[in-house]
């Protein structure tokens, strides 16, 4: 090929590599995603920044990707929008081309036709100022007072066609409008009726845009410019410039302004950029194919411009540049590496060499390659066989022309950028000049720590060069343990060189020596595809289809963390990078950025419409990214700083048991309360919601939970929640949103559900129920106690009864007992005895009649009448008898109380069984003592005949014994075993009486 020919192939290459352009993220809407029509007709953005969509089949509200329409079925006076505003009440306005203007308060509509006075029913703009709605028809202009509804309509100009009015502004205080045919006018509201005011009058204005003074004029085929400074002095001129006929303008917060333009019936339409003067088609450069463009807002919040077109819906793109796509003429991207503010970037068609802005500096073509081996061979008079040079792990083919050749890698070492291919590997400078060639075919090569040369075989092991240039090299087999096998990556980390194999795990080349960390047992992972270096030169490394680890190995090898591949999205891991303090995981589905403990996602919501990616390098603060078909430069600082996540929760509709809340419950077309009361029997609840306030709702993922004591549901990406057949109670229904983009958690409390119990659980029928219950236990419990009384006092009654009939048993045998004595004495004849017996004995008698009634008498009293008794019975053995009453001092003789004439019957089985008239110094000695806090032992002891007496005398200490047992037992019931009686031989006898006190 003539040298002409080569030049000219070069200067077209490099031309057409010069001027490749940029892409921002855009996603276009249309009816395949809820629009109701694809002919927009108004967009607008209202002070919660919800999107407004006017289409010619309703009105749509566009929140988180997902579109709610409104129409004349809801009360909109017409289905043909032409343009949506908002007053100072925060009150919607709807101008239709054919059905007047709609006023929606949230909940309902007010339309405003001829019939209220309006001029026109075929209305364009609606525009709000103070407390006012200027409403624009095709007669002229009509305004409404926001608060009164009442329409009023300014004087105008004599005019023979329809008064079209297309557009308003502000400025001074004045309201300004043009005419599509008549030019611009002001409307003096100074006096007591507003009046219309011709300002510039000029055929053909289809949008009006003022940014600072200047005014942009839209007129048909051009824009017209205007300083508004000047038309308030009079100086009407304008400037003329572009193409195309703008029907809407907008500006963002670079100052940059944008025309939405159609040519009617020239196909120049699309989306335009001004630029000094200059009407520039950013249609391509911002997605939007559409030609018939009649809207363009911007949301100055979320940094995104709202297209909208008359034939493809709406395009919505995202101007931050947080990722930027250079198709670079769909070459396929193999490596990038950075030489200062210099790119240099190896392509399938070669090298090229950008400058800080992108822009093409040179190209090192496929056949400038081509020529630098034939050079080489040309020189090389050793190479025998030209055909095919052995390198141990692929032959090189000499015969391969340039546009066979593949490029591998590119390594940057020093000054020099090293490029492997299928027909050798080549050293360039970094003013892209190739100055050395080395005739070796490795997949896989680099230079380690100390600077050598390293080539890896895939089926031979490793060469290390001392001169590569003269390839004097070192061999290190494959059947040594520590020799590098079956490598993907190297890498340099200050005195160490790592590579990875795909099979063989983890190597290190250090001190002048070759390690595998797998053969050596220090790391068993063996299987690895990707590596980088952090800022704190702990290395990270990753399998191709598994976890990725964070590993120390500058003192010692430590495993720090592992990511695991579960919480990765996408399934194979393409490259590795890190920066700061995150790690960038790229696989088919975008780029996965893992920060402390914390993931976000990064995909083509954000720009990355092709995933496939081929290479990756961090240069200066921004990621770059190879494909196929081009690369993406992605800025770190923008991407990590805080992100806009979901401000709030609204619900758009409920439905209880498959019937949908009445429309009266909402406002702004979300449930307008905090609460939702229902009975049991309407018990299962479906609820759709909608996050605000978030710019990536495909990163949205959402769970739930009915009170903040149960789990969390599992994460779901639909915004519905069905609970059915929920018990009754209250539930405090919150929702958790974990936003991809923004790495982030937050947790809304969506609505207070209340299930009242049926009848029978409610306080009221409880309380009856209750009352009821407690009116019958009450009853029963006083009959209960009514009847233990009764049975008490009976029982009482029977006890008093046995106690008298008792003593009455006893009484007759005492006295039976005295009479005896009393007989004896007067058979005797003794007078004097007889007296005083009888005398003593109705004292005692006395005494008896009155102790006898009462179940209890003092021990004073007790001790009375047992001195008595003893006197007169001591009296039958002539005072032989010897008495001793001890009485415990700790005893109150007259507070403590006994039963009556207990212990005189023991008292009379000692004068009677235990002494006769033969028995010496016989004695008698009664006790009163406090054994414990509550009993009282009264002790009964006598030295008569004891165990003889007992057994002559048996049937009548038995029935003694009995019958006092029985009186005590009677009354106190828990005495069981109140009476003790001791026999001795010769020593007498003892009783032992218990009472409980």
């Amino acid at each position: 090929m003539k040298l002409q020919n080569w030049f000219f192939l070069f200067f077209i290459f490099t031309l057409s590599f010069s001027s490749f352009g940029q892409y921002f993220p855009s996603k276009n809407y249309t009816t395949a995603d809820g629009l109701p029509n694809n002919a927009v007709r108004s967009l607008f953005l209202d002070s919660k920044n919800v999107l407004w969509i006017g289409t010619e089949n309703g009105v749509s509200i566009m929140q988180n990707g997902v579109f709610s329409t409104i129409d004349e079925s809801n009360g909109l006076g017409h289905n043909s929008c032409w343009d949506i505003s908002q007053d100072t009440n925060g009150n919607m306005w709807f101008a239709s081309y054919g059905g007047g203007v709609s006023k929606f308060d949230g909940q309902k509509f007010t339309v405003f036709t001829q019939k209220e006075g309006l001029l026109a029913n075929k209305t364009r703009k609606v525009f709000p100022y103070k407390n006012k709605m200027y409403v624009g028809t095709e007669q002229g202009v009509s305004i409404i007072d926001i608060y009164s509804n009442k329409v009023i309509t300014p004087i105008g100009p004599v005019h023979k066609e329809d008064f079209i009015c297309i557009s308003f502004f502000e400025y001074g205080g004045i309201v300004y409008f043009a005419s599509v045919f008549d030019g611009l006018y002001k409307i003096d509201e100074s006096g007591s009726f507003p009046k219309i005011i011709p300002v510039i009058l000029h055929k053909n204005t289809y949008a009006l845009g003022l940014f600072g003074s200047s005014l942009y004029s839209g007129n048909n085929g051009f824009v017209d410019r205007f300083d508004i400074l000047d038309i308030k002095k009079g100086k009407l001129g304008s400037s003329q410039f572009g193409k195309s006929t703008v029907w809407q303008f907008a500006k963002d917060k670079r100052n940059i302004v944008f025309a939405a333009a159609w040519g009617i019936y020239n196909p120049d339409g699309g989306l335009y950029r001004i630029d000094r003067n200059q009407m520039i088609d950013v249609s391509d450069l911002h997605g939007i194919d559409s030609k018939v463009l009649f809207n363009v807002v911007y949301n100055k919040k979320e940094d995104i411009l709202y297209v909208g077109s008359n034939d493809k819906g709406i395009y919505e793109v995202r101007l931050n540049k947080m990722i930027d796509y250079i198709p670079f003429e769909g070459n396929s991207i193999v490596d990038f590496k950075n030489y200062g503010k210099q790119k240099i970037i190896l392509h399938n068609k070669g090298v090229s060499i950008l400058d800080s802005k992108q822009k093409i500096l040179k190209t090192v073509s496929t056949s400038e390659f081509k020529k630098a081996e034939q050079t080489y061979l040309d020189k090389a008079k050793n190479i025998l066989n030209r055909q095919g040079v052995e390198s141990q792990d692929f032959e090189l083919n000499f015969k391969i022309k340039a546009d066979g050749i593949v490029f591998y890698e590119m390594v940057k070492h020093k000054n020099s950028f090293w490029i492997g291919s299928n027909i050798g590997i080549f050293e360039m400078n970094s003013e892209g000049k190739i100055i050395n060639y080395v005739p070796k075919h490795s997949l896989k090569f680099g230079f380690l720590s100390n600077d050598k040369f390293i080539e890896t075989i895939t089926y031979a092991g490793v060469r290390v060069y001392d001169d590569i240039y003269n390839l004097k090299s070192t061999h290190y087999p494959k059947f040594e343990k520590n020799t590098p096998q079956y490598i993907v990556q190297i890498l340099n980390n200050k005195d160490k060189t790592y590579f990875l194999s795909v099979f063989n795990g983890l190597y290190v080349y250090h001190n002048n020596q070759f390690q595998s960390y797998l053969a050596d047992g220090i790391w068993k992972e063996n299987k690895f595809k990707h590596i980088t270096v952090n800022d704190k030169g702990q290395l990270i490394l990753a399998a191709e289809f598994g976890n990725v680890f964070i590993v120390d190995d500058r003192a010692a090898f430590k495993v720090l963390d592992t990511i695991n591949k579960e919480n990765l999205i996408g399934k194979t891991i393409l490259f590795l990078e890190s920066y700061k303090d995150c790690i960038f995981i790229g696989t088919e589905k975008g780029i996965n950025i893992y920060q402390n403990g914390d993931f976000r996602f990064i995909d083509k919501e954000h720009g990355l419409k092709d995933c496939n990616f081929t290479s990756s390098e961090i240069i200066d603060k921004e990621l770059w990214l190879g494909t196929k078909k081009g690369f993406y430069t992605v800025d770190l600082d923008l991407i990590l700083k805080e992100q806009i996540t979901v401000a709030g929760i609204d619900i758009t509709k409920i439905a209880v048991n498959n019937i949908a809340v009445d429309k009266s419950n909402y406002k702004w077309f979300k449930y307008a309360s905090s609460k939702l009361v229902r009975d049991y029997q309407q018990n299962s609840f479906s609820i759709d919601f909608i996050p605000r306030g978030h710019p990536f709702p495909e990163k949205l993922k959402f769970r739930y939970r009915l009170n903040s004591k149960n789990r969390w549901s599992p994460y779901s990406d639909k915004t519905n929640l069905f609970l059915p057949y929920l018990p009754f109670g209250d539930y405090l229904v919150e929702v958790e949103v974990f936003d991809l983009n923004a790495g982030k958690s937050s947790v809304f409390k969506l609505l207070n559900i209340c299930v009242e119990p049926p009848f029978w659980f409610r306080w009221w029928f409880i309380s009856l129920v209750f009352l009821f219950v407690f009116g019958i236990v009450v009853y029963i419990i006083n009959r209960k106690k009514n009847i233990t009384r009764d049975k008490v006092s009976k029982e009482k009654q029977i006890t008093e009864a046995k106690f008298e009939a008792l003593s009455n048993q006893m009484n007759p045998h005492f006295i039976y007992n005295a009479l005896n004595s009393i007989q004896d004495y007067v058979g005797a004849n003794d007078e004097h005895n007889s007296t005083l017996y009888i005398s003593e004995f109705a004292g005692l008698m006395r005494k008896t009649l009155k102790n006898s009634p009462k179940q209890t008498i003092t021990i004073e009293e007790e001790i009375a009448y047992l001195e008595s008794y003893i006197f007169i019975e001591n009296m039958r053995f002539k005072d032989r008898v010897v008495s001793e009453i001890y009485i415990d001092p700790a005893i109150s003789k007259a507070a403590l109380e006994i039963p009556p004439m207990l212990i005189q019957p023991f008292v009379e089985n000692i004068f009677v069984h235990a002494f006769d008239e033969f028995h010496p110094s016989p004695k008698l000695k009664l006790s009163f003592e406090m054994v414990s806090t509550h009993v009282l032992e009264c002790k009964i002891s006598d030295n008569g005949k004891g165990l003889k007496a007992h057994k002559q005398s048996k049937f009548h200490v038995s029935r003694g014994i009995a019958l006092a047992r029985e009186r005590i037992i009677l009354l106190q019931r828990s005495n069981l075993d109140p009476i003790q009686i001791h026999f001795t031989e010769n020593d007498g006898t003892t009783v032992t009486i218990q009472l409980i006190i």
